[in-house]
């Protein structure tokens, strides 16, 4: 009696174990993997940076979005430009680049292609590094870095790129791109987002008017 008493405690224990693991897994939510597109701005906005060239500040707009791509037109004191990105599962890359103009058109996304240049690859992970076409070197450093960024601390990945004897380090955002860029001139500091893309368009043609 004693002996099947024990068998039974058994069974019940093993059943207990069994439900107990099933809840845990059901009940588990498994980790979502940060991919670089990610680090894509993920809705149109004026990024508004301080430092720069001769220290004046820029402005980016991010105007259109489409699927992978990107467009980013940018204005300083010195001159206008426009720049397409294409963001996927492999590599956040720069595939089109307009500068020094005095005047932008609406779209630049469907242009053809005129740079291929991978500004963040997968996997998002430290030591990763790559050679781009143009010999430029990029490499990952860290990808849990502190920055304090509009009144806030922010987790961001931090690159290095070097080319001939230049040496930069690139400060990317969940959500906002490229939020820093930093050398031994200086650095761009990204301080403020607005994401009213239209209202800020018609106040900047209202100023120039």
């Amino acid at each position: 009696m004693k002996h099947k008493l024990n068998k039974k405690a058994v069974r019940i224990i093993i059943l207990l174990s069994v439900i107990f693991l099933m809840f845990n897994v059901m009940n588990s939510k498994p980790s979502k993997e940060v991919g670089v597109r990610d680090y894509m701005p993920n809705k149109p906005m004026v990024k508004i940076f301080e430092g720069g060239f001769e220290g004046a500040g820029s402005v980016e707009i991010i105007d259109k979005i489409k699927g992978e791509f990107y467009q980013k037109k940018t204005m300083d004191t010195a001159t206008m430009g426009v720049v397409v990105y294409r963001v996927n599962k492999d590599g956040y890359r720069m595939v089109y680049r307009k500068g020094e103009t005095n005047q932008l058109k609406d779209n630049y996304i469907d242009e053809k292609s005129n740079n291929n240049l991978i500004l963040l690859r997968s996997p998002i992970k430290e030591g990763i590094s790559w050679i781009n076409d143009d010999k430029s070197t990029y490499k990952i450093l860290s990808v849990d870095e502190k920055l304090e960024l509009m009144g806030k601390e922010v987790e961001v990945v931090k690159l290095r790129y070097r080319k001939d004897d230049s040496e930069y380090y690139i400060y990317f955002a969940r959500g906002l791109g490229i939020v820093e860029i930093e050398s031994e001139m200086g650095s761009s500091r990204l301080i403020e987002v607005e994401y009213d893309v239209e209202d800020y368009l018609l106040k900047l043609k209202l100023n120039h008017e």
